[in-house]
Formats: structure tokens, C-alpha cells, sequence
């Protein structure tokens, strides 16, 4: 179409140097390889999952980060600071922090089933056994207390005085199930 029309030349230059060419096959015929697949289609970025395994770096990146969740995961599978725990259908929370010279524990029973109001949990004796364990893992005092659980939330509450005590431990038995909590003291 336009073959046959001269272009127009800067004045005192015969030809430029830098040429158009409609034609597509003509444009790209001295174009470098990858020009040249990018106007074919063959240049297209990956998408998905397989963009973490194209290259070293995101093999890298994808294997660290695997690393790093598997190691969280099996860090908190191990750590054996569990301060809550299920038994049957009530939930026990508990929590421990230093105000002044004195160490608060709180341990809170909630049962999970307030719509039905489950009648095996009214009036149900707990016996909670706190110890509380200082820097050297000795147990520096203990308290029981004695108390029922009822259909409602409530809170078994005792103190300390503060003897280098990091951590309380509550054993809770109802019937004939034990289990044991732990929870460090919040400065």
C-alpha cells in the first residue's frame, strides 16, 4: 500500500537510518530471537503454582517457607505450655500475671453448650490444684481449691506471693478425668 510513496528526509540527508516497515515479516526479519517468539505468542508468563518451581530463587523461597511451617507446626505440637484444655463439653482457660510483689491465677470454665444446657455439668464437683513453680522448676507453693461447675462461665481465682515464680501449673480433676495446665506468668 505504501511501497510506492518516498518519504520525507531531514534537509541535507539523502536516507535516515532508522527505517519502519509495515509489513510485519519485514520488521521483525532482523529482530533478536526474543522479539521474535514474543510476536509469534511463544513469550507467555507463567502463571500459578509452577511460577514457585520455574526458577533456583523461588525453589529457594517455596523450600524456606515450607521449613519455617513445618517448624512452627512442630513447635507448637511440642511445647507443653497448654493453658487450655476440653474436657467433655467445658472449655478450662488458664492465666497468670504479676502485679506488685503478688502472682494472680485465673482459671475459667466455660461450658460449650449454653443452647442446650447440658444437664450433666450442673452442680459438678472440680477439685483444681495450683502450683505455682519458680525459677528453679521447684514448686514454691500449692493451693486446692475445691468448687462445682455449672451451666455458666466461672472463674476459679487464687494469688501468691511472688518468689521468683515463671509459670503456674493447675491440675483439674472432675470425676475420674485429670488433666493438667500450664500457663507462664505475665510481667
Amino acid at each position: 500500500m505504501f511501497e510506492d510513496v518516498e518519504e520525507g528526509y531531514l534537509d541535507g540527508e539523502k536516507e535516515s537510518k532508522f527505517h519502519y516497515f509495515y509489513n510485519r515479516e519485514e520488521r521483525i526479519a532482523n529482530a533478536p530471537q526474543n522479539v521474535k517468539d514474543y510476536y509469534n505468542g511463544g513469550m507467555r508468563p507463567i502463571t500459578g503454582f509452577k511460577v514457585l518451581f520455574k526458577n533456583k530463587s523461588n525453589r529457594f523461597i517455596l523450600l524456606t517457607l515450607v521449613f519455617f511451617i513445618a517448624f512452627t507446626w512442630i513447635y507448637t505440637g511440642l511445647n507443653n505450655t497448654r493453658d487450655t484444655c476440653k474436657i467433655d463439653n467445658v472449655l478450662f482457660q488458664l492465666q497468670a500475671f504479676a502485679f506488685e510483689e503478688e502472682i494472680f491465677v485465673t482459671l475459667k470454665t466455660k461450658p460449650q453448650n449454653q443452647n442446650n444446657h447440658n444437664p450433666k455439668f450442673i452442680n459438678v464437683p472440680i477439685e483444681v490444684e495450683f502450683l505455682f513453680v519458680n525459677n528453679d522448676n521447684a514448686v514454691a507453693q500449692k493451693d486446692i481449691i475445691i468448687d462445682t461447675i455449672t451451666s455458666e462461665e466461672k472463674y476459679l481465682r487464687t494469688r501468691s506471693i511472688d518468689y521468683d515464680i515463671i509459670r503456674v501449673d493447675a491440675k483439674i480433676k472432675i470425676w475420674d478425668t485429670e488433666k493438667e495446665l500450664t500457663a507462664f506468668v505475665k510481667r
